[in-house]
């Protein structure tokens, strides 16, 4: 799967309970009448964003505050086998929506924080484009046979991440090249890579692969 840049903004956000460091950031990346997704705790993220929620997912244990009037509410199980983030994307994606904006989902407690890496990894293998993004740190994921187009973000490191073991790993255009590398989940081989004054090309053969980028 090939991504474009971010240059077009999101239609849809799905936003939960963790971190968003830089709200404004954030914001510049949805579409003005975007589709608004909280995954419980999330609904305290759009205050800070001016951002009209349209519906809220979860089973309501980490709110602030009281939801707003009127809005549609899936009301989940406290005992339910899947987190609240992963039914607002099921949620979104019974919508039609196939182009997501993951924020609130870094930071915060590191077990949340690695499932919804691998929930962009799920995302990413269903075939919806996703970006997960605190506003600081961007994630992308590449599933199996592809290529992603990594746009060069000045003053910031790129690094990869194998969820699986990775097979024919490749990178052009980065200051520390790989070329048909076998990337496995213990070893970090392609962590604090550079851009080299344009987009950066990552390839593999196969396996999942998690991108992210963010400030030195």
């Amino acid at each position: 799967m090939e991504h474009e840049k971010i240059a077009a903004p999101y239609g849809c956000a799905v936003i939960g309970a963790g971190e968003i460091r830089d709200y404004e950031a954030v914001s510049a990346l949805l579409e003005p009448d975007a589709f608004v997704i909280c995954a419980d705790g999330g609904l305290k993220h759009c205050r800070k964003m001016n951002l009209r929620p349209h519906l809220l997912v979860g089973d309501l244990d980490s709110l602030e505050t009281a939801p707003p009037a009127g809005l549609e509410l899936v009301a989940l199980s406290p005992d339910k086998n899947y987190t609240d983030s992963y039914h607002g994307v099921e949620q979104a994606h019974k919508r039609g929506y196939r182009r997501l904006l993951l924020t609130g989902m870094l930071g915060g407690r590191l077990d949340h924080t690695l499932a919804n890496l691998g929930l962009l990894a799920h995302v990413m293998g269903q075939g919806t484009d996703a970006l997960l993004t605190d506003g600081v740190c961007h994630a992308y994921a590449l599933m199996g046979k592809g290529k992603l187009l990594l746009p060069r973000r000045p003053g910031c490191y790129f690094s990869l991440l194998a969820l699986a073991p990775c097979r024919g790993v490749t990178i052009l255009g980065g200051k520390y090249p790989l070329d048909d590398y076998p990337l496995s989940p213990w070893d970090p081989r392609a962590v604090s890579n550079e851009f080299c004054g344009g987009d950066v090309t990552i390839l593999q053969e196969e396996g999942a692969l998690v991108v992210l980028t963010q400030p030195k």
